[in-house]
């Protein structure tokens, strides 16, 4: 399927921004849903350490079927959705748990001569202290931040090299989730071949569309969450504030994954679901 370079970016932000506006009742629905969970779990496991593998495993399945909902609702309309919400969540999960553990295969491949690089160079100075700070995990947080402040160049160039390798391997597998949703079945591989030749698009369009609505929901959620007590920046503080403000930790996560899903999901589910319409094969 032939899609002009600027079209291709400018229509599916067009329809992106169409259908959130198009159903913003559903929208705000599914993200309250989806953050009442996302928020009584992330509540849950601060206060209890114990339940760490929880905190791990349990929002990529909220999060996977709120995604689901959205991008069922772009696709196929919001009456639809129940029907659906529960095969198309296991399946966009699946498809996503894929690609997930290749991304981690390739940032494990991608450390490796990246770290060598780090450590032969500009953090070789500071190696001696790493080593003399132990277990001392302050000490060595303290030493970082040094390294950092010092060598801002270095970790930028790393950044860099890790962000471009991630969107660029998403891009490619970027409508993984809607044809899993369209097609009945998990596809992610399947779907590289898709995107062959219009990458960047795919990249531009992320930036110009979900670069500010990511800015925007975190912004919004921290302030949320400094409205009632709770420094969501602060990853250390978040047992602490848990077990002191349960009420204020429930109100900052709910508000956090609200914006968040409200925001950024539902026009990524939109983009990817505009995006995959207009590169899947054509029967």
């Amino acid at each position: 399927m032939t899609v002009g370079t600027q079209s291709l970016t400018r229509d599916s932000i067009g329809e992106a921004l169409r259908f959130v506006r198009g159903n913003f009742q559903f929208v705000l629905l599914a993200a309250a849903f989806g953050a009442v969970a996302l928020a009584l779990l992330s509540t849950a496991t601060s206060a209890s350490p114990a339940l760490g593998f929880l905190a791990l495993l349990g929002p990529t399945f909220i999060q996977a079927f709120a995604f689901a909902a959205l991008t069922g609702c772009s696709l196929y309309g919001a009456g639809s959705v129940r029907a659906r919400v529960v095969g198309d969540g296991a399946r966009v999960w699946a498809a996503m748990a894929i690609i997930g553990f290749f991304l981690f295969i390739v940032v494990v491949v991608v450390s490796i001569p990246a770290m060598i690089m780090l450590v032969a160079g500009p953090l070789a100075p500071y190696v001696s202290d790493l080593q003399a700070a132990g277990q001392d995990q302050a000490a060595v947080l303290t030493i970082m931040t040094r390294f950092a402040e010092e060598n801002p160049l270095p970790l930028l160039l790393t950044f860099l090299l890790f962000s471009s390798v991630w969107m660029v391997l998403t891009s490619r597998l970027y409508l993984a989730a809607p044809a899993s949703v369209d097609q009945g079945r998990i596809l992610s591989f399947e779907t590289w071949a898709w995107t062959k030749g219009a990458t960047l698009r795919i990249i531009g369009a992320r930036l110009l569309l979900l670069l500010p609505a990511n800015i925007l929901s975190g912004a919004l959620g921290y302030l949320a969450g400094r409205a009632v007590g709770v420094d969501t920046m602060d990853m250390g503080g978040l047992a602490q504030a848990a077990s002191a403000n349960p009420g204020g930790m429930l109100i900052a996560a709910f508000a956090a994954n609200f914006f968040s899903l409200a925001l950024f999901s539902s026009l990524e589910a939109g983009l990817s679901a505009a995006l995959y319409n207009r590169l899947k094969p054509q029967a």
